[in-house]
């Protein structure tokens, strides 16, 4: 089975956007893990998830970004999400993480984003 997943990190200043576009599934997981996890091991001040070309979005994408919030706290890096696809939208909805995560409509607006999500309940 071919991986429809493509990835895409950009600088804006001190910010990165990581871009994903395709089908985050059990299939594409190293690739979307690995463009996550080395734009955060980068210190960015803000981590902007560009989800607006995802198709497909499993559980596993959840998960990769849940484990991506969890790493962020306690660190300097604000994680946003931008303009997350319907697909994405509807799994966090569907889950209730849709309060962990800040949306932005643009890469612009959420690399702007300076203020840190409020801390899940303990």
């Amino acid at each position: 089975m071919s991986v429809r997943l493509k990835s895409d990190t950009v600088a804006i200043g001190d910010a990165l956007v990581c871009a994903l576009a395709g089908d985050v599934t059990m299939d594409s997981e190293p690739i979307a893990a690995h463009a996550l996890n080395a734009a955060l091991d980068r210190a960015p001040s803000v981590l902007a998830v560009d989800l607006s070309r995802v198709e497909l979005f499993t559980s596993t994408g959840l998960n990769l970004l849940l484990t991506l919030r969890q790493r962020t706290l306690g660190r300097p890096t604000a994680l946003v999400l931008v303009a997350p696809s319907d697909m994405v939208r509807r799994v966090l909805e569907i889950t209730e993480t849709a309060p962990l995560f800040p949306v932005r409509a643009t890469a612009e607006q959420a690399v702007r984003h300076s203020l840190r999500p409020p801390a899940a309940p303990r």
